[in-house]
């Protein structure tokens, strides 16, 4: 075939009608320019794809006339294969490389020669992009690589060049420094369409003069590195350009500095950074410089992005940007923009973004670039419905698609939908829809999608409150409020539904007094303003509502001066339901959220929420990644730990008794939250006192029949944690073991010490550790009294010498205690250990009445020595209650264990009973009726722990049943001197 034949059909075969005619304009154009460039135009053409590529392109079709020979390059090395940045960066490097000359010719080339190489990759890309030959997400990685490769390589051979005039600069310990670019927008998230802008912000670590004979500041040597770059990539020349270049997100915008070294970066953001380039930041990534000037400059910048509290202002901020962004748009007629429309990109973006913002501070897995997956891990963690995160996804998806589609058509930066019916039928082609109207309806479903989820993020419940004058904004203005004021004010309330209206009204008097709340800024003021109306509204449904309200304004006191935590409560109403009927139903809830206002980010979660995300070993791991470890004081490390410890089981014990009292959870659930979270902190202490002391002392060692062997130790827990049924507030009873034995029993460190020593030391350190008091309070008193021989032996036993003690010296009552123990965290060895001691000692047969005697006197002496002095049922110590069903409990698995082993396979009390109701001890009905008021009593002691109000109707019913089956059970106590 001759270059002037001509068109084949085949190059119609994937293209309506209606393109038939551009097609064939392209066809002869690309024949003359074969011909003109001697190169045959037929040569294995895959046609088809050639003329579906080109009916979807203006840019693809205008480049291969251009330059047939750069797509027979291309086509001969496939479309297939991706490029990663490796492959880029050698790919600039080698096209770099090539330049020699004096520096004004060599940029000329430069350029020449980037624009080239632009124009093929391009070309590349759009042909693998429109024909389905990669993801969208893997076409957006390539032309972020690509873009990378070019800015850094390029930077790279002009800093030289520019060194070799000037020489370079140095850094404060006379190391050579180099410019650092923060990538940032779509490019820093690895996510660059198809013609866009590439947004650039330039820093450098140190101030000085550079070393050269001609030396100038770092600062004009950079500017003018910076000023060549934006020349080399921007400037439209014959050849077309590289990138737009944008620089005016650096600090202080157009009008600052083109660099600023890393103190003033730091003190910018510091002082004058705004909420819009916190949310610019979060997608910001290095992609020049040493690592380790990274990692400076990024622990520099960190705290300004990521807030250590949750930042509800960034809705506002984020309502205020897309209200700017909306005017805009009507201003310029961009309402067909996919992406600053509704529903559009830039949506997308505000939810995943705005979301990081307010909570990535304290949840540093929520730190990425990668907005899907940001949306992935919002979905996981419940911050967003899986079904939102599958909507926004998929939105994203089809209009990134749409974006680089519309795009490519001509190379050109636009998001706006074409109005002229040819490039309506193109871009249809290029995204596979049948007609323009096809498109639009899933175009239309997408932004719908999107734009509910975004509304309701930015939502504002209290939009029409927040402008309106009532009697209470009148008196809330006013410091000295007059009395007309007042009177309008009481008859606000009175129709709200108050009764003791002075009383109110004296409250709120107190309150807008008191000097935190009268010397607010504006618009804190304003935003308090706005709560306090809503809050007395919703005070008005609750029963005594002057002490309601006096909890609410001691909370409100304590967060006046705390923007974030009015912010919280303004945007969430349902938040303001949470804290009202957790304040109205306990004292215990007001004191917690006065004393720790960062309590009010559990009230954002639903139970079913917390159910689902229940995970308390992986949320603990999150917690502790949190503390700073560059702190290189090692003794300030541990105190950040113990307080990190002691605020995690603050915020699940907060949240495990709002499930409790607002959600009714069973008491048994509640007490299985409770035991676990402090297993796993019980496990974390043991973990990390072990590995202190190894560190100081080494490891423990010893030799038993002649082998090396390296002995543990181990937490054994008794009592209500033993069998899982702690409460608020309960201690921990545990003991401690170890299984070292035989010869040379001593550590491996140069600071030896023997293994006993070791091992008291480490549980020491656990107790220190649990015990002591910080500014967050203590973790969990811890009780060791139950080891072998009390408070006089040692504090670790041995596996053997516990054994010894069990069968040999332990009292009956240490049995029944035994029966709960429980191991909970070290060495596997040992837990079998202390599994075949527990069983062997529990199932010994005894002489019944004589069991049942000295159970009967041990609960006598103890309730003797445990006297109620009250008038009131004491839950746990008198007659009919707790303790008595654990000891007839008690008595029964020692009395029967001995034929049946399942009688001692828990440790938990309620199914003690069961499995005793199986075995005869107690009747069937008889156990439902003990396991009914065991659940009542330990419900009303929970609640007791909280200060919230209980029913006690039943009280003496279930006492009395308990009494009746003691009479029943056990014999009459024998208490001798």
């Amino acid at each position: 075939m001759s270059n002037d034949a001509q068109m084949p059909t085949e190059l119609l075969a994937r293209v309506p009608q209606s393109l038939h005619s551009l097609l064939g304009n392209y066809w002869a154009d690309w024949c003359g320019s074969c011909e003109h460039k001697e190169i045959a135009a037929d040569q294995g053409l895959p046609l088809s794809q050639l003329g579906y590529t080109w009916a979807c392109s203006d840019f693809v079709a205008r480049n291969c006339i251009r330059y047939p020979d750069i797509y027979y390059a291309l086509q001969a090395e496939g479309f297939d294969s991706a490029r990663d940045l490796k492959a880029y960066r050698k790919m600039v490097a080698g096209v770099i490389a090539e330049l020699d000359g004096d520096s004004v010719t060599d940029q000329g080339r430069l350029m020449s020669c980037l624009r080239l190489l632009r124009q093929k990759e391009m070309l590349r890309i759009a042909w693998r992009d429109l024909n389905g030959l990669a993801e969208v997400a893997l076409i957006l990685q390539e032309l972020t690589d690509f873009s990378e490769a070019i800015v850094a390589e390029t930077l790279h051979y002009l800093e030289k060049q520019q060194a070799e005039v000037f020489g370079m600069p140095l850094d404060a310990d006379g190391n050579e420094q180099s410019l650092l670019v923060y990538a940032m927008g779509k490019m820093g998230g690895g996510e660059l369409n198809f013609s866009s802008d590439i947004d650039l912000i330039f820093t450098f670590p140190d101030d000085g003069e550079t070393t050269g004979r001609r030396h100038t500041s770092h600062y004009e040597f950079y500017v003018k590195v910076i000023r060549n770059l934006v020349k080399v990539l921007d400037e439209v020349t014959a050849d077309g350009f590289v990138y737009r270049v944008d620089i005016r997100l650096r600090p202080f915008g157009q009008s600052g500095p083109m660099a600023m070294s890393f103190s003033g970066v730091e003190q910018y953001y510091q002082l004058q950074g705004r909420d819009w380039e916190r949310y610019a930041m979060i997608k910001a990534r290095l992609i020049t410089g040493r690592e380790e000037d990274k990692q400076q400059l990024q622990s520099m910048l960190t705290p300004f992005v990521y807030r250590r509290y949750l930042d509800f202002s960034m809705l506002e901020s984020i309502r205020e940007m897309k209200a700017m962004i909306n005017a805009q748009m009507k201003s310029k007629g961009m309402e067909n923009n996919i992406k600053l429309g509704p529903g559009g990109i830039r949506e997308i973006e505000f939810i995943g973004q705005t979301l990081q913002l307010i909570r990535a501070g304290r949840e540093p897995e929520l730190r990425q670039r990668s907005l899907i997956r940001v949306l992935t891990l919002l979905g996981e963690k419940s911050y967003l419905q899986n079904s939102e995160v599958e909507q926004l996804v998929q939105a994203y998806w089809f209009l990134r698609k749409l974006e680089n589609r519309l795009q490519m058509q001509r190379d050109m930066q636009t998001h706006t939908l074409p109005e002229d019916e040819a490039s309506q039928i193109r871009l249809c082609l290029a995204m596979q829809f049948e007609n323009w109207e096809q498109l639009q309806q899933q175009l239309a479903f997408h932004q719908e999608s999107v734009d509910h989820v975004f509304q309701h993020l930015i939502a504002n419940e209290n939009e029409e409150q927040e402008t309106e004058v009532t009697p209470f904004t009148l008196f809330w203005s006013e410091l000295d409020a007059a009395d007309e004021v007042k009177a309008g004010l009481a008859q606000y309330l009175e129709t709200a539904g108050y009764s003791d209206i002075g009383e109110i009204i004296d409250l709120l008097v107190h309150l807008r007094s008191r000097s935190r709340v009268k010397h607010l800024a504006d618009d804190s003021a304003r935003l308090l303003t706005q709560l306090m109306q809503s809050l007395l509204l919703k005070i008005a449904d609750y029963p005594d509502q002057a002490r309601l309200l006096d909890r609410v304004c001691r909370i409100i006191q304590a967060l006046a001066g705390r923007k974030v935590y009015i912010s919280l409560l303004n945007e969430y109403p349902a938040v303001q339901l949470q804290m009202l009927t957790l304040c109205s139903a306990s004292e215990w809830f007001t004191e917690r959220l006065i004393k720790y206002p960062i309590l009010l980010d559990s009230l954002m979660s639903t139970a079913e929420a917390f159910r689902q995300q229940h995970d308390v070993e992986k949320l603990l791991a999150l917690e502790l990644a949190r503390i700073d470890s560059d702190d290189e004081s090692h003794e300030a490390d541990l105190e950040q730990l113990m307080d990190r410890l002691r605020q995690f089981k603050r915020q699940m014990v907060f949240t495990v008794a709002m499930l409790d009292v607002f959600y009714a959870e069973p008491v048994e659930t509640v007490s299985d939250y409770l035991t676990e979270l402090a297993d796993i902190l019980l496990q974390k202490i043991l973990a990390l006192s072990w590995k202190a002391m190894v560190e100081r002392y080494g490891e423990p060692g010893c030799i038993i029949d002649g082998e090396h062997f390296k002995p543990a130790m181990s937490v054994v827990a008794y009592g209500k944690m033993g069998g899982n049924e702690l409460g608020y507030g309960s201690d921990l009873d545990v003991i401690f073991l170890h299984n070292s034995s035989g010869e040379k029993q001593y550590t491996s460190g140069e600071k030896c010490i023997d293994n006993q020593s070791f091992f008291a030391r480490v549980a020491q350190r656990v107790i220190h550790l649990m015990n002591t008091r910080t500014y967050s309070g203590i973790l969990y008193e811890v009780d060791t009294r139950l080891r072998p021989d009390g408070q006089s032996g040692l504090m670790v036993s041995s596996i053997s010498a516990f054994e010894s003690y069990q069968h040999e010296k332990a009292w009956t009552w240490e049995h029944q205690a035994l029966i709960r123990a429980r191991f909970v965290t070290g060495n596997a060895l040992i837990e079998q250990e202390f599994d075949r001691i527990r069983s062997s000692v529990l199932r010994l047969q005894r002489d019944e009445q004589t069991l049942l005697q000295e159970v009967a006197d041990m609960r006598e002496k103890m309730r003797l020595h445990l006297a109620n002095s009250s008038l009131d049922f004491d839950l746990k110590q008198d007659a009919g209650g707790l303790v008595d069903i654990e000891f007839m409990t008690q008595a029964g698995v020692l009395l029967y264990a001995h034929q049946h082993a399942e009688c001692i396979k828990h440790t938990a009390t309620l199914e003690l009973i069961r499995e005793l109701s199986a075995v005869g001890w107690y009747e069937v009905a008889e156990a439902e009726r003990i396991a009914d008021a065991y659940r009542y009593f330990r419900k009303l002691k929970n609640w007791q722990n909280l200060d919230c109000e209980a029913d006690l109707s039943a009280v003496a019913e279930h006492r009395d049943k308990v009494i009746s089956t003691w009479q029943r059970l056990m014999p009459e106590a024998v208490i001798t001197e």
